[in-house]
């Protein structure tokens, strides 16, 4: 099986990408999936941290409301950001047998694994936050009856970079399904779901893979206008040159990278945030602990 490639991934503008993000020095979540170690030591530790076990139950009911207004024999189910492709088949097995699945990611490992669990299966890769024509794109390998899955991907964004791009690629009659994380008890008594050993093994494989030498992976709990965050950073703790699309980047100790973002919401801030954006929330299924959401929403 392929997967196809959006023109936006070609390697020379991923390479150019790499390089604005290591002069900004802020990390696109991207680069973070782009190999199979990286995707390998992503899926440990999601299975560590977010075993399917605990988190499965929302996904469930949101799949059994959708699947009772959904009518269409032969609709698309398009898994945004897929990942390992888990949470997205609980929605494709209660949608009728005729529903086609396109796995997108912008890792292809990924995309290719979730594209794995379904026959004939049609994987796309792209960069969902930059890639230009999506709409168009897309387009190609689905029909009208559109469901849009978007797991696991809004909380690695600021909601005014991602949402626009998610809401240019809806139209009025798809329907939409989209998981956050939640800080029911505040931010503190999430942390160590970042702050750990596999976390920082898997943030601290790009900086390694693109010549850092010594230092450590910080994560602490940052401030965005309302909104709370996890970050991660890598502090240098020694000269490198850093190369990428042919340019070398210099740190010095002492000089920190950005690695990563997770923005948690509570079910008001989300719903105010979408709502800024023409997304409305219909339906809100919530995990026991209360510490992640699956909202089946409509577009206004």
């Amino acid at each position: 099986m392929k997967a196809v490639i959006h023109p936006g991934q070609s390697l020379a503008q991923v390479e150019s990408h790499r390089a604005d993000c290591l002069r900004q020095r802020n990390i696109a979540a991207k680069f973070h999936y782009e190999t199979s170690r990286q995707a390998d030591l992503w899926l440990k530790l999601h299975a560590q941290y977010a075993p399917p076990a605990d988190i499965a139950a929302p996904y469930q009911a949101a799949a059994v409301t959708l699947a009772g207004q959904w009518s269409h024999m032969d609709g698309t189910l398009i898994a945004l950001g897929c990942g390992g492709g888990e949470k997205d088949l609980i929605i494709l097995n209660a949608l009728p047998s005729g529903t086609h699945f396109v796995p997108t990611d912008v890792s292809e490992p990924l995309a290719l694994k979730a594209a794995e669990a379904v026959p004939n299966s049609a994987p796309l890769v792209f960069d969902l936050a930059v890639a230009e024509n999506l709409p168009a794109f897309i387009g190609q390998h689905a029909g009208r009856n559109r469901i849009f899955t978007f797991f696991g991907i809004l909380p690695n964004f600021p909601p005014n970079e991602i949402l626009p791009q998610l809401r240019a690629l809806s139209k009025p009659e798809d329907r939409l399904l989209i998981s956050a994380n939640l800080a029911p008890n505040g931010m503190a008594a999430i942390l160590p779901q970042y702050d750990n050993v596999p976390t920082r093994e898997w943030l601290a494989e790009f900086p390694r893979t693109h010549g850092a030498g010594e230092g450590a992976v910080n994560i602490n709990i940052e401030q965005d206008g309302p909104l709370e965050h996890i970050a991660a950073h890598f502090a240098f703790e020694e000269a490198c040159v850093m190369n990428a699309d042919g340019e070398q980047f210099t740190f010095r100790p002492g000089d920190d990278l950005r690695l990563f973002v997770s923005y948690r919401y509570t079910q008001q801030s989300l719903g105010e945030t979408l709502s800024l954006h023409g997304i409305v929330i219909e339906h809100s299924f919530l995990s026991a602990n209360q510490e992640e959401g699956v909202f089946l929403c409509a577009l206004q």
